[in-house]
């Protein structure tokens, strides 16, 4: 044997004996933590859920921060102090903000109107003062001389959805991590859907998962607000609300709770009291009137519960009025707008309080302390909405400044099993992190255990068979050649196992399809190089120059298949997902490894065979 060619067999058996010990553990009682071959879904059973991800509302949100920041950027242009904004007095400020109406016109868009004072500012306010003061990510639309739309640039929207859906996908995937329930599958699908696989979950989990997925777990501390309450003549609306749902069942309430801001509304459901402000909504638009709630407010909605069986039940729901926009330092000129959110949180752990009830402990950075301190600094007696997204958890009274960056979160139960399982879910959400943007559940299939063994069965007996009548007719039409391209046939089986172990890729049924496909193509790679081979002894060549002719030409012919067959995988692979994405995986593997094994490794079977055996005839 050539001695410079040597280290080719060696290196072969070195990966061949690696990936026999690699995919072992797949087959025989391993130590727990060793690496194994996965099933997919339709294999062992699970849960199987899609969610939506609402960007638009994540960006819209953006861009009416940014049209505030706008406002108040136009306001410091108009008083000559864009240099030294510190130097407005709250009186100036809220005298020009008077004049300034913002309007929601998409998600990317908003319409900014403006009095007379501010006309000239606003017409002089181009592209280059949006990028400099405001915001690069934004520019300016059409105009008029009082109007001009604020819009995000189309790239910028582009990454921002792409941004956002991605770190939800990431968010999910640290969720589940964080149970060390499953190995998640979790994959975009389509704009802005995520496609979500739990093969092996245990039946008695899938609720807790579904609620860490679902959970979306905004954090934010809000004020109530104690005045101005729209809710005061809402009785009149609550009327036409039931005539128009006559004969059904009306459980919302108008309430009063002097202490907590007047008027609200009770109901048995959250459902309802959406549906009743949106009816409410409908009807002041017909009016011609604004809508109920302006924009620097909101309703929030607390479960009201009551202890049955030692447990608490939701037994209704209520509104509360709450402050969207706070801003600290009234009356001075360094007032200043204040958000306390998740994002603020350093740190997240469960305690317990004197009397051995579990609670979160969260920890804020820097600017989190210091907003929170000097929020509560100047509302004390005022009360504090501790939210989950538009839900009220707790409304506490602020009885004094909270200046230590650190605050405490109740939850629904107050003792037992229950309440430590909430304080430590609600925990883990917020160490790894809240969602960018709502998150709608499209669908939720749980897969039972008894169709995978099924499909396993039905999939192992079609591979089997597959498997062996090719290797009939490869020994029957090719004999001793035949032979050896099997040996490569199976070694191309163990490389792709190796090959979807190692890339913690799980087999689904669709993937033992596509095994059985790459059985296929590899045997039909050898078949390409054998004929070439045949010519060429037909033509009177002999052994060594048959085989070095048929392989040599028959090289481009291969790639040339196996690369088109790779292309349309690697599509399938990025732009599918389930049964479709299982069958890619195993394809591109399958494609990897046939080529290696039709063509490398065969051709050093025959080159051992005319260097070492000094054969004079080729059994072909």
């Amino acid at each position: 044997m050539n001695k410079k060619r040597e280290w080719k067999p060696i290196l072969t058996i070195i990966l061949v004996v690696y990936c026999l010990a690699y995919v072992a553990p797949t087959f025989v009682n391993a130590p727990e933590g060793w690496k194994q071959l996965s099933y997919g879904l339709d294999l062992q059973g699970g849960l199987e859920l899609r969610y939506t991800v609402d960007y638009k509302r994540a960006i819209g949100d953006n861009t009416w921060k940014v049209a505030g920041l706008f406002r108040d950027r136009l306001i410091a242009k108009k008083l000559d102090k864009l240099e030294d904004q510190d130097g407005i007095t709250s009186e100036e400020l809220e005298t020009l903000r008077a004049t300034v109406t913002l309007e929601r016109v998409d998600h990317k868009q908003v319409l900014v109107t403006v009095g007379d004072d501010l006309k000239e500012t606003l017409s002089d306010a181009g592209d280059s003062f949006i990028e400099d003061w405001v915001d690069r990510k934004f520019a300016r639309g059409s105009a008029t001389d009082n109007s001009m739309v604020l819009v995000l640039k189309y790239e910028e929207s582009q990454r921002l959805k792409d941004e956002i859906v991605n770190q939800t996908m990431d968010i999910i995937r640290k969720r589940i991590n964080a149970f060390g329930l499953v190995e998640p599958d979790v994959r975009r699908a389509g704009d802005a859907d995520i496609d979500v696989q739990l093969p092996g979950v245990e039946k008695s989990k899938m609720s807790l998962v579904r609620a860490m997925i679902g959970q979306t777990a905004q954090l934010n501390f809000r004020l109530l607000e104690l005045t101005g309450n729209p809710l005061t003549n809402i009785a009149a609306d609550l009327d036409a609300y039931k005539k128009v749902n006559e004969g059904k069942a009306i459980t919302i309430e108008v309430l009063n709770d002097a202490q907590r801001g007047g008027t609200y509304v009770q109901a048995q459901r959250k459902s309802e009291l959406l549906r009743f402000f949106r009816f409410v909504d409908e009807q002041r638009a017909s009016r011609s009137e604004g809508p109920l709630v302006d924009a620097d407010h909101m309703f929030g909605y607390q479960s009201l519960t009551k202890m049955e069986g030692g447990k608490e039940t939701v037994i209704g729901w209520r509104t509360h009025y709450i402050l969207r926009n706070m801003r600290v330092n009234k009356g001075t000129g360094s007032e200043r707008a204040v958000s306390i959110s998740g994002d603020r949180i350093t740190r997240a752990q469960v305690s317990y309080d004197e009397k051995g009830a579990p609670y979160a402990s969260i920890d804020f950075d820097g600017q989190g302390a210091k907003d929170f301190g000097d929020l509560t600094t100047e509302n004390v007696d005022q009360y504090l909405a501790i939210m989950l997204d538009d839900e009220v958890r707790s409304a506490p009274v602020i009885e004094e400044p909270i200046t230590g960056g650190r605050a405490r979160v109740t939850l629904g139960a107050s003792s037992g099993p229950q309440a430590v399982q909430e304080a430590q879910a609600l925990v883990t959400v917020l160490t790894t992190g809240a969602y960018k943007a709502p998150v709608h559940k499209v669908h939720d299939h749980s897969v039972g255990p008894s169709l995978g063994q099924a499909s396993i069965d039905a999939g192992v007996l079609a591979l089997l068979v597959g498997a062996v009548l090719v290797v009939l007719f490869v020994i029957f039409y090719y004999r001793v050649s035949g032979a050896v391209a099997i040996l490569a046939l199976s070694l191309n089986v163990l490389f792709v196992l190796t090959l979807l172990v190692s890339f913690n890729a799980a087999l689904t049924l669709p993937g033992i399809a596509g095994i059985v496909l790459t059985i296929g193509m590899a045997v039909d790679a050898n078949v390409i190089i054998f004929e070439r081979i045949r010519e060429e002894l037909r033509a009177g060549k002999g052994v060594r120059a048959a085989v070095e002719t048929g392989y040599g030409k028959a090289f481009w012919t291969i790639f040339d298949a196996n690369i088109t067959t790779a292309l349309a995988g690697f599509i399938l692979l990025n732009y599918t997902t389930g049964p479709i994405y299982g069958f890619a995986v195993t394809l591109l593997a399958g494609i990897a490894s046939s080529m290696f094994t039709a063509i490398v490794v065969t051709r050093m079977v025959f080159n051992y065979l005319i260097n070492n055996r000094k054969i004079e005839t080729l059994s072909i």
